[in-house]
């Protein structure tokens, strides 16, 4: 194992020790004195310190923009890391960087670097993105003085100058990539004493990891991550300090997504279910762009949460193991009745998304279990829906959040499932109220009848995103909410036939 990393950072091969909680935001300004990067939040919501970086998958480089204060710098190996200072080259400003100019899309230039390589992500990554793909990328990129309409007519300004893909790629680019290709990918391992850090290319690897260092996993004080943004939250703002990190992304069995849209010779007898399995260290924006069209509900959630630097290397798995009363995409999961495959030194089991938590921040994996993987059914239902509170539209957290599921058949629910988010120490499953829905009819006065059993269901205390008796007025709200949702589609499907 490695105690070292080797990195490439603006074309350039470097070769560095770095502590287990060093982020990219602290190598950068504090070891490599390259301070174009700033430091906002800290949380991965301004933008400030957002870098771009360039990583191999299924052979081919691919790019994304990262938050660098929640990076950690250990996670670069084999990585090319871009920052402000390798945009523009031989004293030439960068098409972007000139666009932004043309847009007067820069005043007083605090967040300008940010909002540059958060467009050149895209641009490398998408050669002709639209303009929502566009807004995605930068809704992440706060912008105190100048304002967002001109930042939004940057690539209009792209287009006026001519610009084609080849011009977004810096030049050092290419030869960069085919290093990188030829990169032989190795277990890292760093320990100060203090704090450790262990990132394995295999489970395999992992699996003998944790056999021969026993000393550094008992008394439950380490942790595994992949994107590692709410872990580097707490490491930094709360003191919560773990002696091992486990990193999870390296491992590439856990970076696939399958979709079982059709089997051939099955038996008549057999229903064959259409479903989607994703790894557990598929990054949330992978996930926004393999289901928007085979589950665009599910797309359009996970859209919502956080932002483009955080998505980029936040995943599903996280999202779920953090067990968050409020996380978005657990509703969803447990109204299609997902599934979870868990690894560990006791080998593979399987557990539903329903039972996977008991209590605040409890979850029933052992301590040494990670997610391998998650499966979602895709085609039981007619019907599938989302709703959230929040205060914003993006990169907000949810004070009240709601799934349903529906099959209904010549008018009337067959089959129904319906799940709550801040209402209980946990996301919960509403068993009364998805009985209650079956057998009725499909129309407003069934979904009113309801509004008595689901606030049956969950006793919500109140804090800081709402009360109590407001926390149960959305379990109703967003219950009908569903019902309009589904008459509006009607609707909508009617007129195009």
């Amino acid at each position: 194992m490695k105690k070292t990393i080797r990195f490439f950072l603006n074309g350039n091969l470097k070769e560095i020790q770095v502590k287990a909680e060093t982020t990219v935001l602290e190598l950068l300004r504090n070891n490599l004195e390259l301070r174009g990067i700033k430091e906002g939040c800290g949380e991965g919501d301004c933008g400030a310190c957002t870098v771009v970086i360039g990583e191999v998958r299924q052979g081919k480089v691919h790019y994304k923009s990262a938050a660098g204060c929640l990076y950690l710098a250990a996670k670069l190996e084999g990585k090319h890391l871009i920052t402000i200072e390798g945009l523009s080259e031989k004293g030439k400003l960068h098409p972007i960087q000139e666009a932004i100019l043309g847009a007067h899309a820069t005043q007083c230039g605090f967040c300008t670097p940010g909002v540059s390589l958060s467009i050149l992500a895209l641009y490398l990554e998408r050669e002709s993105p639209t303009r929502e793909e566009f807004r995605r990328y930068l809704e992440g990129n706060l912008c105190r003085c100048t304002g967002y309409v001109s930042l939004r007519e940057v690539p209009e300004y792209l287009k006026d100058l001519s610009v084609c893909s080849k011009d977004i790629r810096p030049g050092y680019l290419t030869e960069t990539e085919e290093k990188q290709l030829h990169f032989v990918q190795e277990d890292i391992f760093v320990d100060d004493g203090i704090y450790a850090y262990y990132s394995p290319v295999s489970e395999d690897n992992l699996l003998e990891f944790l056999h021969s260092h026993t000393e550094l996993t008992e008394g439950n004080n380490f942790r595994y991550i992949n994107g590692g943004s709410d872990v580097v939250v707490g490491i930094k703002k709360r003191k919560q300090h773990h002696r091992l990190l486990i990193d999870l992304s390296k491992i590439s069995s856990l970076q696939d997504i399958i979709y079982n849209s059709s089997m051939k010779d099955v038996p008549e007898n057999i229903l064959v279910t259409n479903v989607l399995t994703m790894g557990g260290s598929v990054s949330l924006s992978r996930i926004i762009d393999f289901t928007k069209k085979i589950f665009p509900v599910f797309s359009e959630a996970v859209e919502k949460m956080c932002s483009e630097q955080v998505r980029s290397s936040a995943t599903l798995a996280g999202n779920i193991v953090n067990a968050s009363p409020v996380a978005d995409t657990v509703p969803l999961l447990m109204a299609v009745d997902a599934k979870l495959t868990l690894g560990g030194p006791g080998g593979e089991r399987r557990i539903p998304v329903i039972d996977f938590f008991h209590g605040y921040k409890k979850t029933k994996n052992k301590t040494e279990e990670w997610i391998s993987s998650i499966s979602i059914p895709l085609n039981e239902y007619d019907f599938i829906h989302f709703e959230k509170v929040s205060k914003r539209k993006e990169v907000d957290i949810s004070a009240v959040n709601s799934a349903i599921a529906l099959k209904v058949e010549q008018g009337t629910i067959t089959k129904a499932r319906i799940a709550c988010g801040g209402v209980g120490a946990t996301t919960l499953y509403m068993p009364k109220t998805s009985k209650f829905l079956e057998g009725k009819e499909m129309k407003e006065e069934t979904f009113l009848k309801a509004f008595k059993v689901i606030v049956t269901e969950a006793a919500p205390i109140g804090d800081v995103r709402g009360s109590a008796e407001y926390r149960k007025a959305m379990m109703q709200n967003l219950l009908m909410k569903h019902y309009l949702a589904y008459k509006t589609r009607q609707e909508v499907d009617g007129y195009e036939a």
